[in-house]
């Protein structure tokens, strides 16, 4: 699909320049609200200006650890200025510094009194249960709290050496490690920025690496071991800015296509989050300096630039402008888009929107992931088969895309993973290469202006694209399906086949349901009143074509397996297995909360032993899906059969009513042991249609 575009980003856009942003970026320390976070959001707003945006816009919110926006208290603003840690017995030793690591100082620590405190350091292990705090002299003192992977656990180990007492914290924390590239023996020197809650009395606390944290343990198993510790940050009111360049649409000015990326990170240099805004300012100039060489009309809806503080800025301009999110039509979310692969491990990819808000722009931008790959075949005369690796994967709640998809917005995140130097101080500008930032910006900028220019003749061929990508994955769902009528039978002590062919067919429901929303999506793209009636009318043949091939899929299935009557398409599972869950508040998923970590601990193990491909990452869209599918109408065995059909995963509904649970003890859900069901039982956001 694009064709014409992609010839156009190939000719205007340059990752070179995109690369300069990034350098530019890294600069500052960015944390949100502080000095380097506004200077750096400086920068961009006259480097989009350069650009040729036609408009830029400011907005500006809150940072302040009061005021709260759809359910969230936004956090105060807090800004490292200083640190030092000095081993001083058994021996005088320098450990580490913030001018030398940034990244040392995790987000919402507090500062030492002037002139720093000398303390002994405690090692508590992994630190994540009271009897390793237990008989040992924490209070006053500072821990050493060993790696142990997950974000949880860090998040755990910090509460409880605070709840012990510790004045100080010291840990060698690396989070989201990919073996064997990415763990803490491989990467001795990365220095992991982490975050505390976000509040003011927190304790003062530096991440380490490997050395430095076994060398801490080596000194405290042999006798006393002391450090000196100065630290100075600020958490202070402050405040964060939403800029926004648009150029102009035509007709449909008023509809629009948002890139969001944010001029926030983690640390000092993190390029990976400085990636997002450099592309997106050299998308705007590549895009207006096609139109003014006329390579390109101006298109019909308008294309919005949004830098914000990452997850902060969305969420205020959701609770502002609620009443424009129906004009929407995509926000494509950018973060780590120009690593450079053979050095970080890594591979573009496009996460794509959720389940729980189907529409066209995942199939679309699989269809330019997969023609923008420049490959050629042998005998062939033409471009190398290109080495930047880009590919499409489910939903993954890492950035702004959490927040937009919870308010029906089609959302998906365009960014690099594995990475190999993930909020370290490692990842450096020099870690970025042209060639990815190309083939992210053709990709997107294809994506992007082709949806803002569609028109009647446009609508038609995403319809068939989502329908014969739809049609493949019926396909693969029931090829795949084979293999289950030879299981075992399950406890309604029905056959092995009858059990699995049931199975299958409240899949195949799930997938023919939510694909014929994604094809219906398109249908507003037409415009005109008689350009959305003859797209509807595509739309319903290409919907019932889909009706028809499950039902031909499942009567194969059924005829292998020697079964008589195949399961109807129109059969919804049991509606009584499960309570419904209604929410209580309208805000943004919450993730997993009103469980303790030793429950989520219980949680993850129980999942394991039914699927062992869960993990504590899997918590976290699990429970972002079940907040966005919960509407009163399905039950948690529905809404859990329909998270496992998104992610690949068999698992009990008794794991997802646990989830359900805590947000219930949260006070976020209402369980109702009785659903009340819509006529059609649709199990997708009603609103859909419109964006």
């Amino acid at each position: 699909m694009y064709t014409d575009l992609d010839a156009v980003f190939r000719k205007f856009l340059s990752g070179a320049r995109a690369q300069r942003h990034t350098v530019e970026i890294t600069r500052h320390y960015r944390s949100p609200g502080s000095s380097g976070y506004h200077t750096a959001t400086r920068y961009v707003a006259e480097a989009i200006r350069d650009a040729g945006a036609d408009e830029i816009s400011e907005e500006r919110y809150p940072l302040d650890g009061d005021t709260r926006f759809l359910g969230r208290t936004m956090p105060p603003a807090w800004e490292p200025l200083e640190a030092t840690l000095t081993l001083i017995e058994p021996v005088r030793e320098h450990l580490i510094s913030y001018e030398e690591v940034p990244s040392t100082l995790p987000w919402w620590c507090t500062s030492t009194p002037d002139g720093g405190v000398d303390v002994q350091v405690v090692d508590v292990g992994h630190g994540l249960s009271a009897a390793d705090y237990s008989g040992k002299p924490v209070e006053g003192n500072a821990v050493l709290i060993r790696d142990s992977e997950s974000r949880p656990a860090w998040a755990h180990a910090a509460e409880l050496a605070r709840r012990h007492g510790a004045a100080g914290i010291i840990t060698d924390f690396l989070h989201s490690q990919t073996p064997p590239w990415r763990t803490r023996e491989a990467l001795p020197d990365a220095v992991q920025l982490l975050r505390l809650p976000p509040r003011w009395d927190n304790a003062w606390a530096f991440s380490v690496g490997y050395r430095v944290a076994q060398h801490l343990a080596d000194l405290i198993r042999r006798g006393p071991a002391r450090v000196h510790a100065s630290v100075r940050a600020r958490t202070f009111r402050g405040e964060g800015v939403n800029l926004i360049g648009t150029i102009r649409g035509g007709d449909r000015a008023r509809e629009s296509v948002f890139f969001v990326a944010h001029t926030s990170a983690g640390t000092k240099p993190c390029a990976n989050c400085a990636a997002g805004p450099s592309l997106m300012i050299e998308l705007c100039r590549s895009i207006q300096a096609a139109i003014r060489a006329g390579a390109v009309p101006r298109p019909r809806r308008s294309l919005r630039f949004m830098f914000v503080a990452e997850g902060l800025g969305s969420s205020y301009f959701i609770h502002t402008h609620r009443a424009d999110l129906a004009d929407i039509k995509a926000v494509l979310c950018l973060d780590s888009v120009g690593h450079r692969q053979s050095t970080l491990k890594s591979s573009l990819v496009m996460y794509r929107s959720p389940d729980s808000v189907p529409g066209y722009v995942n199939d679309v931008g699989g269809a330019l992931i997969e023609a923008s790959m420049d490959a050629a075949w042998p005998f062939r005369a033409g471009p190398a088969i290109s080495l930047v690796n880009f590919q499409q994967l489910p939903y993954t709640p890492w950035s702004d895309n959490h927040y937009w998809v919870t308010f029906g917005v089609q959302a998906p995140l365009f960014m690099s993973w594995p990475d190999l130097y993930f909020h370290t101080q490692l990842l450096t500008a020099e870690h970025t290469d042209p060639l990815v930032f190309e083939r992210a910006g053709r990709v997107l900028g294809s994506l992007a202006v082709g949806i803002a220019r569609a028109g009647p003749a446009d609508a038609a061929p995403i319809i068939k694209e989502v329908a014969a990508r739809s049609a493949y994955r019926l396909s693969r769902l029931t090829r795949d399906g084979l293999a289950e009528l030879s299981q075992p039978g399950g406890e309604d002590g029905g056959s092995p086949a009858s059990n699995a062919l049931d199975r299958i067919g409240r899949h195949v429901r799930i997938v023919v349901e939510r694909d014929a929303q994604a094809i219906r999506a398109a249908v507003a793209l037409a415009g005109s009143d008689e350009g959305i009636d003859k797209m509807t009318q595509l739309a319903d043949r290409a919907v019932q074509g889909l009706r028809r091939q499950a039902d031909a899929e499942l009567d194969g299935l059924a005829a292998l397996a020697g079964i008589d009557a195949p399961p109807a398409l129109s059969r919804a599972p049991d509606e009584g297995a499960t309570p419904t869950p209604h929410r209580t508040s309208d805000g943004i998923a919450p993730g997993v909360v009103g469980l303790t970590y030793d429950e989520m601990a219980a949680l993850v193990r129980a999942m394991q032993t039914e699927d062992a491909a869960v993990n504590w990452e899997s918590l976290r869209i699990f429970g972002d899906e079940l907040w966005n599918l919960a509407d009163g109408r399905r039950t948690v065995a529905e809404i859990g059969e329909a998270i496992c059909v998104e992610f690949g995963f068999r698992l009990g509904a008794n794991h997802f009513l646990t989830l359900a649970r805590g947000l219930e003890k949260a006070g976020l859900f209402r369980l109702e042991v009785a659903p009340v069901r819509s006529e059609s039982g649709s199990l997708l956001h009603g609103d859909a249609h419109r964006r």
